[in-house]
């Protein structure tokens, strides 16, 4: 036994002599993008090494295990496109691959880091690399990357530039920012009218947040959403309260040329707060992000800023209210949202909405109604909150009646800049 051991530590030593493995962290990670063709996209990872050495580019086609193993990622949800990994030439001192194997829209998304936060480029392995020698060493070397390292400079590099600020919302989360949004007001008493508590809120996601990461520009799949859109008080008989909920939202997304748009059908309930109006609907929109009008920054407090968006569509509608008799008409409509950044700290908010209801039940005299509001924000330091001043005035889409209302309160909205 003792001979046997000899023996097999004899065979080991020289080995262990030969190749020897170094952990290491890359000096730079370089992200490049390709779109030309089959959309692709490079990293780069330069190494401090040896003078002498250089890099073994055939060892992960020879060794294929030692391959970076990467995945897209959305939230908790790990894409099924079959990534393809390849390894390319690059500088002396760098090696890389490039990946393939998802949609431009989705590569997009992935560059975007500052827009959509959620999706990120995972790999999944540590990075082995095999180094070849000068011709004076003896024995081969490894260096292995850990995963956690290479994530972190890769995640690091999906910083917004300077040369980024002014487009920075005319993609694709515009459309979803400004349909994320809470804020909590107070209607202070006004003679005999008691004070009122509101809360106004838009929520909008995705069901299956798969559906934003599509393999190839051929995948028809695409994510379905749910929306949420209520203003509830205290005082249930005020006639701006509403509650939308639509399970069912369909997105066509368009971002080629000037003027990004969108494409939104919608299926889903409306009513009064009281439900005493109430009716299902279908609802179908075009969404565009027009340029900003307004400027009231300056170059010290040069802010991102959501862009105009307009929607002009169509409602069908089936109103059941309690009110009146059953029966179906529509509803053409024109909607607005402006988020203003006001110097460093401060905001305005511009809402409105203008509507042609079809029947003659709701809208006898044949007349365009509509209403709008006003917020006026003002920035609370690390909380996340805008302490605001919110006007609305008008009248309601769902059962046309007229109210007007000043409150003050708190505004969160999920628009996070990044400066």
């Amino acid at each position: 036994m003792k001979h046997f051991l000899l023996i097999l530590l004899a065979f080991i030593a020289p080995a262990a002599v030969l190749a020897q493995t170094d952990v290491a962290t890359p000096t730079k990670v370089q992200l490049i993008k390709n779109t030309i063709g089959k959309p692709m996209l490079s990293v780069d990872i330069e190494l401090a090494i040896a003078n002498g050495d250089s890099f073994d580019y055939d060892h992960w086609i020879n060794h294929p295990e030692d391959k970076p193993k990467i995945a897209l990622q959305y939230g908790d949800s790990k894409s099924d496109c079959p990534l393809t990994v390849r390894p390319y030439l690059s500088a002396k001192n760098a090696i890389g691959f490039e990946v393939s194997g998802f949609s431009e829209s989705t590569l997009e998304r992935f560059l975007n880091k500052d827009h959509d936060n959620q999706i990120k480029l995972v790999i999944e392995n540590d990075v082995r690399i095999h180094l070849l020698p000068d011709s004076t060493a003896t024995g081969s070397r490894f260096v292995v990357v850990p995963a956690d390292v290479l994530n972190k400079m890769i995640n690091d590099q999906l910083t917004i530039t300077a040369d980024d600020r002014s487009g920075f919302l005319t993609s694709l989360n515009n459309f979803y920012y400004y349909q994320n949004k809470v804020d909590f007001g107070v209607q202070p008493s006004q003679d005999t009218v008691k004070t009122s508590y509101i809360l106004s809120l838009k929520l909008q996601n995705a069901y299956n947040r798969k559906g934003f990461l599509k393999c190839d520009n051929s995948d028809k799949r695409r994510p379905v959403f749910w929306s949420l859109d209520t203003r509830l008080s205290t005082d249930f008989k005020d006639s701006l309260n509403y509650i939308k909920f639509y399970p069912v939202n369909f997105l066509w997304e368009n971002y080629a040329g000037k003027i990004p748009h969108q494409y939104s059908v919608k299926l889903g309930h409306e009513s009064s707060q009281d439900f005493i109006s109430k009716r299902a609907t279908v609802d179908a929109s075009l969404i565009v992000i027009t340029p900003n009008l307004i400027n009231l920054t300056t170059a010290q407090s040069n802010r991102l800023r959501l862009k105009p968006v307009i929607t002009a569509g169509i409602k069908g509608y089936y109103d059941y209210s309690n009110d009146m008799d059953a029966f179906a008409s529509g509803q053409p409509h024109i909607d607005g949202y402006y988020y203003v950044p006001v110097f460093n700290n401060y905001a305005i908010i511009f809402e409105g909405s203008a509507f042609y209801d079809l029947s003659t039940e709701r809208n006898p005299d044949n007349k365009v109604q509509g209403n709008y509001s006003i917020t006026l924000g003002a920035e609370i330091p690390k909380t996340g909150f805008k302490a605001m001043f919110k006007y609305v005035d008008g009248k309601s889409d769902i059962n046309l009646k007229e109210g007007s209302i000043i409150s003050i309160g708190l505004l969160m909205d999920f628009f996070q800049e990044k400066r």
